[in-house]
């Protein structure tokens, strides 16, 4: 059996996804539901599939609340189309149509050109650092390496300004990053997600700049 992918991929970026719950799952309150099977679908997808052919993760519509960061109802995938076939084609992704929890999802071209207004959804681990869950990832981590963990650390709580993702084991803090679409590779994680060193600018147009050009 073929070595599971654990770094980053590239990203074909020529297809896009727009996974939405429909109307009667929001109300119930249940498109954090939708959210959970979907960043898992794309877990699977990229771990089993091929390292030049990732899917990428975006979340336009999320949005600061009261008191943190909100996902939205949206979530977003860029591929190509064979990546995104595969994808609805894993049994998460199923269930929830079967369920008549999907919106109509349809695969799409992603109009891309360089100098138009993308965004990037970076994985923030500085955020990650010294959580309670980091904190017993690093002292099983020095427990199976037979070492000491080394200096204790303080837990902090959350960043609220990131969206925080429970994602099985992990948290996830994402943050997103407006700037140019360009030629560059886009280079994402397992988990969809760009790196803070290089953010991989998505040929999507989110909500937060939607606004900002009504309110100019």
């Amino acid at each position: 059996m073929s070595a599971l992918n654990a770094g980053k991929g590239r990203c074909q970026g020529s297809a896009r996804l727009l996974i939405r719950p429909v109307r009667a799952v929001i109300e119930l309150g249940a498109a954090g539901d939708v959210l959970t099977a979907g960043l898992r679908a794309v877990h699977h997808a990229n771990r089993h599939g091929s390292e030049e052919d990732f899917i990428a993760v975006a979340f336009p519509t999320m949005k600061m609340g009261r008191e943190t960061m909100l996902p939205g109802n949206d979530l977003e995938l860029i591929g190509s189309e064979g990546s995104l076939n595969a994808f609805l084609g894993l049994e998460g992704v199923i269930t929830l149509k079967r369920r008549g929890m999907l919106d109509e999802a349809e695969i799409g071209e992603a109009f891309t050109e360089p100098g138009m207004v993308g965004a990037a959804y970076i994985r923030d681990r500085t955020c990650e650092k010294h959580t309670p869950g980091w904190i017993r990832r690093s002292e099983a981590r020095a427990a199976r390496r037979g070492k000491p963990l080394g200096k204790p650390v303080k837990p902090r709580g959350h960043d609220v300004k990131a969206l925080i993702i429970d994602h099985g084991d992990a948290v996830l803090h994402v943050r997103e990053v407006v700037g140019e679409f360009t030629d560059a590779p886009l280079m994402v994680s397992t988990y969809g997600l760009s790196g803070a060193s290089a953010p991989a600018m998505l040929p999507v147009l989110p909500e937060s700049v939607r606004e900002a050009d009504d309110a100019a």
